[in-house]
């Protein structure tokens, strides 16, 4: 569907004018399509009734696979998918999950207070990563786990030898090895995954990614559990313990979520402001874990950073609720907004991993019985695909109003993230109009000289924060294509993002 780009009604007090300057010729560094990778953990109905909905008659699957899910998160070509937690991680044994599944153990989900039939486990996850396109991301257990158990799940996913745990994966349907690339040793092991010290984390870390690592093969890259920022020592401590063996960590991985205290809908403006100002803490629990991480590596061996576990947690996501927590326009601002912080990080930030994909935190679709919706977050990571594995290049924005945000520094309204594809054919632009209540009159200048082509531009908001969709009206937020748009006097409405892909002319 296609509108003609106008900007809302607004007097002229209500509109503030900016100018953007774009160097496309000028490089910075590339954008790891990684950066909007994702995350699925036994909790509440993500897994259960989001993915798997087993022999279930009335909603389609394949195999009990939930197709309405496949087809939403198949169209967004999810680059990665964290899987089994998360603290259902540590407390998962994945032996429980393989087999025929009227022979699987019946567990309790220790952390999250709900049954575990344990009936998707590893190649159900292995099968749902191949119906939607996605490299898997494995947590394996080390706070209620063993090395032993650990290293075996490497091999019934990686080995080709003929080995007692390789004819099981064999005899379960694959023939192949599964060619796992990424494998988180333990999850908050400060916390859920053991109530650890950092000391302690880093030598059963190198005993666990010294086996698993034997099996795994080349190419494979291990990760290890950092903290959040209020555990501010933790990540030194560990790199410092695992001086001698720090060949063995190859990504620290960290936690930041956003929005406690907050409700998910009956949010007022100065809540909605305090989530943005929260960006900050991103950008500097992010900068400071990269900086440990550039001190602690050598040249041959970078520590890179993942951050596995980001997004919004509302009050109103508990575990009595599943976590389940309703998703508006604030959610799809802060999530364009945070990608942002991340490109800025692109040169060491490695991945990042919303939680979580279906029904829990700030997800990406939800379900009811048949129905299912996507969110305003979905519409960000569908827009923004253009940027996976491209280049940012440098920008600068003037005359942009400043925002006053509570506990955070001022910020520009008016957020900017442009990247061109390896042969520079494609510049792509992304601009996000932070303000709630002021429209934006913008001057885009692409400064290289190119005779650049506008072959798309696409809107997402330009309404009230709250507008969210819904089982009954689920197209209430959805992309726009604009047509007509003027690259002099771009139009961007309140609290709105809006997508601009270029052409070499």
């Amino acid at each position: 569907m296609a509108r003609k780009s106008q900007i809302i009604e607004a007097t002229p007090a209500a509109i503030s004018r900016v100018t953007v300057r774009v160097h496309p010729e000028v490089r910075r560094h590339r954008l790891n399509r990684n950066l909007y990778g994702h995350f699925a953990e036994h909790i509440g109905r993500c897994v259960e009734r989001g993915i798997w909905v087993g022999d279930h008659k009335e909603i389609e699957n394949e195999g009990g696979i939930r197709l309405d899910t496949v087809e939403l998160l198949a169209r967004l070509e999810l680059p990665v998918l964290r899987w089994p937690g998360g603290c259902f991680a540590d407390n998962y044994h994945w032996q429980d999950g393989i087999g025929p599944r009227e022979g699987r153990k019946q567990r309790h989900n220790l952390w999250w207070n709900q049954s575990e039939d344990c009936q998707f486990g590893t190649d159900e996850f292995m099968r749902f990563c191949k119906l939607i396109g996605t490299e898997p991301y494995f947590c394996a257990n080390v706070g209620s786990g063993t090395v032993q158990e650990a290293a075996s799940w490497v091999e019934y996913c990686n080995s080709a030898q003929d080995t007692t745990i390789t004819r099981q994966r064999r005899e379960n349907g694959q023939e192949a090895p599964y060619g796992v690339k990424y494998w988180g040793v333990g999850n908050e092991n400060w916390g859920c995954g053991g109530s650890m010290r950092p000391e302690y984390y880093a030598d059963l870390y190198r005993q666990y990614a010294t086996y698993m690592r034997q099996t795994a093969g080349p190419g494979c890259s291990f990760i290890a559990s950092g903290s959040h920022a209020g555990i501010p020592d933790w990540e030194e401590r560990f790199l410092d313990t695992m001086k001698g063996a720090l060949h063995l960590v190859d990504y620290l991985a960290i936690h930041i979520y956003s929005a406690g205290g907050i409700s998910d809908i009956a949010f007022k403006t100065e809540d909605y402001y305090r989530l943005i100002g929260q960006i900050s803490i991103m950008d500097r629990y992010l900068k400071k874990t990269i900086g440990l991480a550039r001190a602690y590596s050598w040249y041959g061996h970078p520590i890179g950073v993942v951050l596995d576990e980001w997004g919004t947690w509302y009050k109103e996501a508990v575990v009595e609720s599943g976590m389940y927590q309703d998703s508006t326009m604030m959610d799809g601002l802060f999530a364009a907004a945070s990608f942002h912080c991340f490109h800025e990080h692109g040169e060491d930030l490695a991945m990042t991993n919303m939680a979580q994909t279906v029904n829990v935190l700030q997800a990406l679709k939800l379900t009811k019985g048949k129905q299912a919706i996507a969110t305003p977050t979905y519409h960000v990571y569908d827009l923004f695909k253009p940027h996976r594995d491209g280049w940012l290049v440098a920008s600068e924005t003037l005359g942009a109003k400043r925002l006053s945000l509570p506990d955070a520094p001022e910020r520009d309204s008016l957020s900017v993230s442009c990247s061109v594809n390896d042969e520079g054919s494609e510049l792509f632009i992304s601009l996000v109009n932070l303000d709630h209540a002021e429209a934006v009159q913008g001057a885009l200048l692409l400064r290289d000289g190119v005779p650049w082509k506008l072959a798309e531009a696409t809107q997402l908001g330009g309404m009230d924060l709250h507008s969210h969709n819904t089982f009954e009206e689920p197209q209430v937020v959805r992309p726009m294509k604009l047509i007509g748009v003027d690259i002099k006097a771009l139009e961007l409405p309140m609290a709105s993002i809006t997508t601009l892909r270029f052409e070499k002319g």
